[in-house]
């Protein structure tokens, strides 16, 4: 009750990328969580984000895998395709990829000003529109090097606690989660070559 709430409602739907993007660049205040709503991740974490605001522009929750002190449950097959995909994502994204585990954890924090470049240049509107981030903040890095700005990535990854929820909509057949994971890969390599081609542009600088 001590929050102004606004509700956006996007019809047809324009997918978990779009749903996010029309979210972010609606947002006004000076920090912009993006976090899924089956609950995953408890909303206390972001603290744990926070604390690694004050050198990064983009902080990035990492499920269970990657530290002991996080604990996950994770069906087999999850696990396979997850690695499958981390392997993917060091070709794909390059070096702004390279010391990102776990691109597609649902709880994310992103400076106001660069929520605007990344989400105002997105154009990835399904699973794999993570992907498309890290790639853009690459794409970002090097305009803050090149204005002697930054030269640490702008993107840290930070454990947080994670569990697997029932009644995801990649649960519903082992078929229909092989079929979702080939369209990312697809979607990366799409990506891939249309930034390194010059097809897709960031829109405006950091």
């Amino acid at each position: 009750s001590n929050f102004d709430w606004t509700l956006l409602v996007l019809s047809p739907n324009c997918g978990k990328g779009g749903a996010v993007q029309r979210g972010m660049l609606h947002s006004r205040g000076q920090w912009r969580l993006m976090v899924d709503a089956d609950g995953a991740t408890e909303f206390g974490e972001i603290w744990n984000l926070f604390q690694h605001t004050g050198t990064h522009k983009v902080v990035f929750g990492s499920r269970a895998h990657l530290q002991e002190s996080s604990k996950a449950q994770r069906s087999l097959l999850r696990t396979v395709l997850m690695h499958g995909f981390h392997f993917c994502v060091k070709v794909f994204c390059g070096t702004s990829g390279a010391h990102i585990q776990d691109t597609q954890c649902g709880f994310k924090l992103f400076e106001a000003n660069t929520a605007e470049v990344l989400f105002g240049s997105l154009h990835l509107q399904r699973w794999a529109f993570d992907i498309e981030l890290v790639i853009l903040c690459g794409i970002v890095l090097q305009q803050l090097q090149q204005q002697q700005q930054q030269q640490q990535p702008i993107i840290r990854e930070v454990a947080v606690q994670w569990h697997e929820v029932d009644g995801s909509k990649l649960d519903s057949s082992k078929l229909q989660l092989a079929l979702v994971s080939l369209g990312m890969l697809r979607d990366m390599v799409c990506v891939r070559l249309c930034y390194s081609l010059g097809i897709w542009r960031v829109h405006k600088k950091v």
